[in-house]
């Protein structure tokens, strides 16, 4: 059975009514957090302002930090910076400062700016802006720099932030302007990113370089394949690399008869698309040096009823994790800026994605034609768009046929659209005041790692904590998602006020530090270490630490409420469900009071209640 074509958005009013719960009560009620931490807890949070050994503060007479991007392997945070690259240790995890141990500076040499200038950029942009930060292997860091808009990369030590050979050109790999986004990742040896590759922002491209396979691209300034894209998150999922993205749909577009009118609908949609890891290319005459194995499709984030409410705008997307045994990513959408303010959670089975670019191929057969699905009979075999490899029909993607290349060439998106899991989204939150724009799962949560939390922060570091039930039917009438938690990450003590306005303070980046119990929130000015929760907060009160809901929470013998890390041991409670907190008083008696009756179980050192399926039953003990 295959998945209805997702249709184009609806307009406004439709929107505002659906938003009003006009449209047959479909949309999806909103409760508020169970808990929203005390904002004097941020105060007491470890924070990165650049300070080094030895001093709290930065070095007199330094820049402010301008942070681009943040990368953590193990227990080492690498902090990529404006002409500078910071190594920060994050043990111990109870310091309450985060100090750099190494630092990199790598500035833009007087003539990249002197040219930067003469084309028309500011001082302060003609810079050497990190965008590039990953782990070329085990001891190497691969970086890149838009350096006064001429990028540069280059290979560093990752113990001692030393150089390892020379500088290579940064075209393709990095922006030239650090406002842009791009994405990067390494596979086989092999850079793949997504950017723009000239001074002026109009060359979008996927892009292969590095390794022991030949350079590839997109095809140039076709709006088949690219319309203004905004490059989001890539991942490595079995023979492919897959890149998330959003972009103007040009499916909406055709000539309009009989007025002989041009319809361009200057619409946003989320997609998807993919590339083999193997491709090689096609042949001289078509497709060469170009991806012959590019395809796209549209991810449908959308409340279902009789009018479909579409979160149309891709904001941010996590790695590919396990639920229920199946390979998922979750991803933020908004609704557009000039539209109704509303944010979704969708979640996206891999093996989905991947059926879909097995489906049917979309195309316009003339400029006033409405894009319609491709006849099965008329798709050249073997299929278009598939890895090429040895002991098939073609061993490799230079050997395919002149029609099969100019078929993906000419269609490179699909018809239908990716579904998300349960046919709407696990989280939605409408009319806020800050859109959510970044994500951080945690698929091993609680002192058995089998819950699931989802943290989603907004542009200003206001985070949204939820307990997800990735089985929605196993939890009856809370939903698939249960709102734990709101609080802060923005420490305008150390990381600056208002002076920059809320562009100073939008949330870069959301990380998960499994090993410290914490959450990294980067701001262009600082990087903040939060934990994931705040259980003394109920302490002394029974009723309100079981009530949380919270799997990283339970309750103890001496009256604390107390942090649940994997693989804790000792006498605790909990009730992740929520079933029910009667029978445990109002909080009026004394501290740690424990009304009798209730959970206990005499001869076992776990008293651990949770719930499946909306039965009760004890979690096995820990090893």
């Amino acid at each position: 059975m295959r998945t209805p074509r997702a249709p184009p958005p609806r307009p406004a009013p439709l929107l505002l009514l659906l938003l009003l719960g006009e449209a047959n009560g479909l949309f999806p009620e909103e409760p508020p957090p169970l808990s929203v931490a005390p904002r004097d807890y941020l105060n007491h949070y470890p924070v990165f302002v650049g300070s080094g050994p030895g001093r709290l503060t930065p070095a007199e007479g330094t820049d402010d930090l301008n942070i681009q991007r943040v990368l953590r392997v193990n227990r080492t945070l690498f902090i990529g910076d404006r002409d500078n690259l910071y190594r920060v240790e994050l043990e111990p995890s109870t310091t309450t400062e985060l100090r750099y141990q190494r630092k990199l500076t790598w500035r833009s040499n007087p003539s990249d700016i002197n040219v930067c200038r003469m084309k028309g950029k500011q001082e302060g942009e003609c810079r050497n802006f990190v965008k590039v930060l990953l782990l070329r292997d085990e001891s190497t860091l691969f970086v890149c720099g838009s350096n006064a808009f001429n990028p540069v990369c280059a290979n560093y030590s990752m113990d001692t932030l030393q150089p390892l050979g020379d500088n290579i050109s940064g075209m393709a790999r990095c922006p030239y302007d650090p406002k842009h986004a791009n994405v990067a990742l390494f596979s086989e040896g092999m850079l793949f990113t997504a950017t723009v590759t000239d001074f002026l922002a109009i060359d979008a491209v996927i892009y292969r370089s590095l390794g022991d396979r030949p350079t590839l691209r997109t095809v140039k300034h076709d709006s088949k394949w690219f319309k203004e894209p905004y490059f989001v998150h890539a991942v490595e999922w079995g023979s492919h690399i897959y890149f998330f993205f959003r972009e103007i749909a040009m499916e909406f577009n055709y000539l309009e008869k009989p007025r002989a009118r041009f319809l361009a609908l200057k619409v946003v949609v989320s997609r998807v698309a993919r590339v083999c890891k193997n491709d090689v290319g096609g042949s001289p005459r078509v497709l060469e040096k170009q991806w012959t194995s590019f395809l796209k499709a549209r991810l449908n984030c959308s409340v279902p009823g009789d009018s479909h409410f579409y979160f149309n705008v891709l904001q941010a997307v996590t790695g590919v994790v396990s639920l229920e045994g199946r390979p998922v990513v979750l991803a933020v959408f908004s609704t557009p800026s000039n539209s109704i303010p509303g944010s979704a959670v969708c979640a996206f089975d891999m093996t989905q994605v991947a059926a879909v670019f097995e489906g049917r191929f979309r195309e316009q057969k003339s400029p006033e034609s409405i894009w319609t699905p491709v006849p099965e009979d008329q798709v050249p075999r073997p299929r278009p768009g598939c890895c090429a490899a040895p002991g098939m029909q073609y061993n490799a993607s230079s050997a395919f046929p002149d029609e099969i290349l100019n078929f993906v060439k000419t269609h490179p998106l699909m018809d239908e659209a990716v579904p998300s899991l349960g046919h709407g989204p696990w989280i939605v939150r409408t009319l806020m005041r800050h859109r959510l724009t970044r994500v951080a799962v945690d698929v091993g949560a609680g002192p058995w790692g089998n819950h699931t939390v989802v943290f989603l922060g907004s542009e200003v570091g206001t985070v949204l904590k939820f307990l997800i039930w990735p089985n929605a039917s196993t939890a009856g009438a809370t939903g698939p998602s249960v709102f734990l938690e709101e609080f802060e990450t923005y420490r305008a003590d150390r990381c600056g006020r208002s002076s920059s306005g809320e562009a100073g303070r939008r949330l870069l980046s959301l990380e998960l530090d499994t090993a410290s119990g914490g959450l990294l929130a980067a701001f262009p000015r600082c990087v903040v270490r939060v934990p994931v929760a705040r259980c003394q907060q109920y302490s002394g009160c029974m009723k309100n630490c079981i009530g949380s809901q919270d799997p990283y929470c339970g309750w103890a013998p001496d009256g604390s409420c107390i942090f649940l890390s994997p693989g804790t041991r000792g006498t605790f409670e909990q009730d992740v469900s929520g079933a029910s907190t009667s029978g445990l008083g109002d909080c009026t008696g004394e501290p740690g009071e424990r009304p009798r009756g209730r959970h206990a179980r005499p001869g076992t050192d776990l008293a651990h209640l949770l719930s499946y399926g909306g039965t009760d039953r004890t979690a096995p003990p820990v090893p």
